[in-house]
């Protein structure tokens, strides 16, 4: 893990210095020099909402196999998992709020389950708005970021990835190998309980239909937000284009940034900010600033608070891990 982080760390940092190497440096520094803080500040607030709401679908998702689990709570793994998530590809250090869930009323397996489905939840909104955004940049624009066989190609491998994820039967037949070569015969009958419980998790959310339809309900809900966020950061710094640009664009940058070829979207983000703002004419400068501001408002001063919260509510180790 540590060596791929690495890796993907130098192929962006690799980009973004690509990028900052064709750009007028001088005029970048003047414009961030010239950051309106009170748009950054209303930009702040918007996030806490966005915090909230994602943090209450999960908390949801999570009272399916854990009753007891409070909202505070679920702001405090989220901040958590966010700052893991920053320093990892794909968003993958998320997964350390399970050991928020964990406890003796709660196995591993159960509280991994939740997590998954609000990934699973995240992943598909995520998806399937950027493509009505890619969708509505080919039309208003006439560009083609994506082909249409290539849409069509990452909505299947979604669907599958889901009906795997989702079935046991499935999901079992292709785990098997890999569980009997790699598992040491003393680990097997804990990790198939892991397995067990994680689907019965699985099972107890879905079946909970108020549940179910809730957290996808505040899970589309909590898009409507990073469009206003994206608006008021760029009018920090004088661009002054309708809110509806960013309503296409923002879900773009997200499936951008939840690739596994950067860390944090550094470089890959920068590209396809000069690419999209280039549509409005808005000058390459402008289009770096803008996703430097987006890195720090978005990931590195969620991040910074996010370790406050690890050192005053700090991880426990389940005993059944131990």
């Amino acid at each position: 893990m540590k060596t791929g982080i690495k890796i993907f760390s130098i192929v962006g940092i690799a980009l973004f210095l690509l990028i900052l190497s064709r750009i007028n440096l001088n005029d970048l520094v003047n414009i961030l020099a010239h950051t309106n803080v009170l748009f950054l500040f209303l930009a702040f607030l918007v996030t806490c909402i966005t915090i909230i709401l994602k943090s209450l679908k999960w908390k949801i998702i999570v009272n399916s196999v854990k009753p007891s689990f409070s909202l505070r709570e679920s702001i405090v793994a989220f901040f958590v998992g966010f700052s893991f998530s920053t320093i990892t590809p794909a968003k993958l250090g998320d997964f350390v709020k399970v050991l928020y869930v964990a406890d003796e009323n709660c196995s591993l397996g159960k509280a991994l389950s939740t997590v998954v489905i609000d990934r699973l939840i995240d992943i598909i909104l995520l998806v399937s708005i950027a493509l009505i955004g890619i969708y509505g940049f080919s039309v208003l624009y006439h560009i083609d970021i994506i082909s249409i066989s290539a849409i069509l190609l990452v909505v299947l491998i979604i669907i599958a990835g889901a009906y795997v994820v989702l079935n046991k039967q499935v999901l079992s037949a292709l785990l098997k190998p890999f569980f009997n070569f790699f598992v040491p015969q003393h680990l097997k009958n804990k990790l198939s309980m892991y397995y067990n419980d994680f689907f019965t998790g699985m099972y107890s959310f879905y079946n909970d239909r108020f549940r179910f339809f809730s957290s996808i309900f505040i899970g589309i809900v909590s898009w409507i937000p990073p469009f206003f966020y994206g608006y008021l950061l760029a009018r920090s710094i004088g661009i002054d284009i309708d809110i509806f640009f960013f309503v296409l664009a923002i879900p773009v940058m997200g499936l951008i940034d939840v690739l596994p070829i950067s860390i944090s979207g550094i470089g890959t983000r920068d590209m396809a900010l000069i690419f999209l703002f280039g549509l409005k004419s808005i000058s390459a400068e402008l289009a770096v600033a803008f996703s430097l501001l987006y890195l720090f408002m978005s990931y590195w001063l969620t991040a910074l608070i996010g370790v406050g919260v690890y050192f005053k509510y700090p991880v426990k180790i389940p005993e059944e891990m131990s």
